[in-house]
């Protein structure tokens, strides 16, 4: 019994190693990217890029990172919800068919629900956290 258990936890061990690889390569790769990008702004070989219309890339970039290799069906859900609420951010940054904080935050409802909706047809196909 005591052997299941340690093999049980010497997987998931292994797991998170893994996980933790994965995720250092990705905050790596985004962080060489995005240096790439202030630098060739900075040096003038890359147009200036107004950044304070682009900051819900970021949320829509987090909501990426957890749907590229998700563990658990958490991950899921938690991707969907980022990207939805980065797109719901856009959409009122440039004013999509009106879009204001005041006349959308239904939308934030809309992608919190839709993020528990695909966390919860994830647990059919992936585990659940331990």
């Amino acid at each position: 019994m005591n052997e299941v258990i340690d093999e049980r936890a010497a997987r998931k061990a292994e797991r998170r190693a893994r996980r933790r690889q994965s995720d250092s390569f990705f905050w790596g790769l985004l962080l060489i990217v995005f240096g790439g990008v202030f630098l060739l702004e900075r040096t003038g070989a890359f147009p200036e890029i107004y950044w304070g219309e682009w900051w819900p890339a970021a949320v829509v970039v987090l909501g990426l990172a957890r749907l590229i290799r998700p563990a658990h069906a958490e991950h899921i859900g938690n991707g969907v919800t980022w990207i939805l609420m980065g797109a719901w951010f856009f959409g009122v940054v440039y004013e999509w068919h009106g879009l204001t904080w005041h006349n959308s935050w239904p939308l934030a409802l809309v992608a919190v629900g839709a993020g528990m909706v695909a966390k919860a047809i994830a647990l059919k196909f992936m585990p659940e956290p331990s």
